[in-house]
């Protein structure tokens, strides 16, 4: 049996694409016969809605009183693609769970019994560096991380390396997206900026209208619009990914 493998979306900048990352992952990967969950942590319920899923259910329940994790879980319309859906409650996360270890020991132990029914889970993460977070962060094998090109999400990038120093260089897959070559400053970003990154993965996601498009239709840009660039783009990130996660 395959073990499962964990991977966390994660960028303490805002805004540079993690929802839309793990939702067109995610569904590259149940194409591809990855039997995959996304694990959504983001109190907004960005990934949860986009993949088509509404949820009355309180996963802070999950954290808080140590429901069982099934019950929080739903099929999505794309077959082998199921999501751990997220809502306001988890607001209350932090205050939830007690800190670091406890995070992690709580994230490993359902990643483990997860085994039985998934290949892949990938978490969407909410934009912040919490004792919490960081414990979910230790469960997970990679963390792929969005960087846009500006010098914020550089050093956002920067200073979440510098915090998490137990992470080891291979564990970071960082990429670049939303830019926009039509823009003088993102190509000369990209010959000069990009190239410094470690670990960089060859992957650059273009800025593209097709996003809205992928919000207007309530579904991943590789299920609604397969053809664009957009999605082309993601389709080779998730060849990369792939390779590193050993799927």
């Amino acid at each position: 049996m395959t073990r499962l493998r964990a991977l966390a979306v994660f960028q303490l900048k805002g805004g540079v694409g993690k929802t839309t990352t793990a939702v067109n992952l995610a569904a590259m990967a149940a194409r591809s016969s990855v039997r995959t969950l996304v694990w959504d942590l983001d109190p907004q319920g960005a990934a949860t809605w986009l993949l088509g899923v509404e949820s009355d259910r309180k996963q802070d329940k999950v954290w808080s009183e140590g429901k069982p994790i099934g019950r929080f879980i739903h099929k999505t319309p794309y077959d082998k693609l199921d999501v751990l859906a997220a809502d306001i409650s988890l607001r209350k996360f932090h205050q939830s769970v007690a800190d670091k270890k406890t995070a992690r020991d709580s994230a490993a132990s359902a990643i483990d019994r997860l085994g039985e029914d998934y290949e892949l889970v990938i978490f969407d993460c909410p934009p912040i560096l919490s004792p919490q977070i960081e414990g979910i962060l230790q469960a997970c094998d990679r963390i792929l991380v969005p960087i846009e090109p500006s010098v914020l999400s550089i050093r956002a990038y920067e200073q979440s390396k510098e915090h998490l120093d137990w992470v080891k260089k291979k564990q970071w897959l960082p990429f670049v997206t939303q830019i926009d070559r039509r823009k003088a400053a993102h190509v000369q970003w990209a010959k000069e900026q990009a190239p410094k990154l470690d670990e960089l993965l060859p992957i650059y996601i273009g800025h593209s209208a097709s996003a809205e498009r992928m919000l207007e239709m309530q579904a991943p840009i590789v299920e609604c619009l397969p053809h664009v660039p957009f999605a082309k783009n993601y389709s080779a990130l998730w060849e990369a990914v792939k390779d590193h996660l050993k799927l």
